[in-house]
């Protein structure tokens, strides 16, 4: 190949080259925009953590509340049933003591 030939053939490469990078270039500015935009569109996310982190601080309160009532229930019916078991055995008993107490009247005693 003639010198003078071989010189407008690196110009052209070089050409070549410098357009793919200039397109190279435009993409990753597209690419930079785009997380631009998800970054902007993502600047609530903190405030909604903060308000969801208060949402669960009162909701843990409630289910503590609600925890304690619920236990205060179970011992009541607890104590409730215990004297229900206890009943058919107090009531013999009371009317026994009743019914000494009016002969011991009776008696004198």
């Amino acid at each position: 190949m003639p010198e003078d030939q071989s010189l407008p053939l690196m110009i052209g490469e070089m050409r070549g080259q410098l357009r793919e990078l200039v397109h190279q270039m435009a993409n990753l500015a597209h690419k930079f925009e785009g997380v631009a935009r998800t970054v902007d569109e993502s600047k609530h996310l903190p405030g909604m953590i903060s308000e969801n982190k208060a949402s669960i601080v009162a909701l843990e309160a409630r289910v503590t509340a609600l925890e304690t009532i619920e236990h205060q229930r179970k011992g009541a019916i607890t104590l409730g049933t215990a004297l229900l078991k206890a009943l058919p055995w107090l009531v013999p008993a009371g009317v026994g003591g009743a019914a000494l107490a009016i002969i011991g009247k009776v008696i004198g005693v």
